[in-house]
């Protein structure tokens, strides 16, 4: 597996808040590694978000929003 391939599945597995070694985690690498079909979303992905990245400079989120956005999709953790 590709390097950066390593990092968007390692990313993966940390939001959905698994450690790589899991086996869930496991078994999505090795599909990934398997798939072309798979392959080509994640590259697709990854280009689409650097192409975001290129032509939005970064800007800070205010707190508040933060707070307000992760209540409003019940993102928080209990």
């Amino acid at each position: 597996m590709k390097k950066h391939d390593r990092k968007v599945l390692n990313e993966l597995c940390n939001y959905l808040g698994e450690d790589l070694e899991n086996p869930m985690c496991q078994e999505l690498i090795q599909h990934v590694n398997e798939c072309p079909d798979c392959q080509f979303y994640l590259d697709t992905v990854k280009m689409t978000v650097n192409i975001f990245r290129e032509t939005h400079p970064t800007t800070p989120v205010p707190e508040n929003v933060k707070k307000d956005l992760i209540k409003s999709l019940k993102l928080n953790k209990k």
